[in-house]
């Protein structure tokens, strides 16, 4: 017979969110207009805002969510959502997501900090590990390459120029025009993300009737012919806010 642990699990998913999965004593949320704001897990509760640490790695809890996974109810909570800016620009750098360890350290990426305004910024979590320092190493070497300093023990900030050949592309980003990105970039966002043609990325960019048909139904109204099919970027979500990780 399988006993069930009576403590929570708690498991890194990728460097802005972890998962809990309930142990024994259960999982009692706490909703305010919908929203979780906490989660009892018997012998401690988590609180919106507070610091989490999974595997010595701080988490700031922002979001909690709850889900379903197979039969078992799992909770992911997030420091932040992955932002536009991780979709549409950091791709500028070139190279590809393994290089760039999206799926590991890499926590998001901004058009700007407090200081550096109009820039490509990469938050990473810091680590020790001589892989990470050689990375470290590679990107300071990149011709675009501005600064890099750390916000907190935890994590490190790298900020880029914005390549020559894609200040238009940026433009196009920063005003939400996602259709007019050179085609040449299209096909770099797709490969780099690792999405086909008829994925939601692309129905994005190039603008499809499928997109737009799913739209119009959903908001019941009827779009403009050239209306883009995605929402543009809020500048207060692309632009780093310590309070947010740190």
């Amino acid at each position: 017979m399988k006993v069930k642990s009576k403590e929570a699990i708690l498991v890194p998913k990728n460097a802005r969110t972890f998962s809990i999965m309930p142990g024994a004593l259960g999982a009692s949320p706490t909703f305010i207009d919908k929203k979780i704001v906490s989660l009892d897990l018997g012998n401690y509760t988590i609180y919106l805002g507070d610091t989490i640490k999974v595997k010595d790695k701080p988490y700031k809890v922002n979001s909690i969510v709850k889900t379903i996974v197979g039969k078992r109810i799992v909770y992911n909570i997030s420091s932040a959502p992955l932002t536009k800016s991780s979709m549409f620009v950091f791709p500028m750098l070139g190279g590809t997501r393994r290089l760039f360890m999206y799926d590991s350290l890499f926590v998001n990426c901004f058009i700007g900090t407090e200081k550096y305004k109009n820039k490509i910024v990469l938050l990473y979590r810091f680590s020790g590990d001589t892989l990470f320092l050689k990375f470290e190493k590679a990107l300071r070497q990149f011709r675009g390459f501005i600064d890099c300093y750390d916000p907190s023990p935890y994590f490190v900030l790298f900020v880029f120029k914005v390549p020559e050949q894609h200040k238009e592309n940026y433009v196009h980003f920063l005003n939400g025009r996602y259709s007019e990105l050179e085609p040449d970039y299209k096909d770099k966002l797709l490969d780099f993300h690792g999405f086909d043609i008829d994925g939601e990325l692309a129905q994005i960019l190039y603008k499809s009737t499928k997109r737009r048909d799913r739209l119009e139904d959903s908001l019941d109204i009827v779009l403009d012919a050239d209306v883009e099919l995605y929402s543009i970027m809020n500048e207060e979500d692309e632009i780093f806010n310590p309070k947010i990780y740190i």
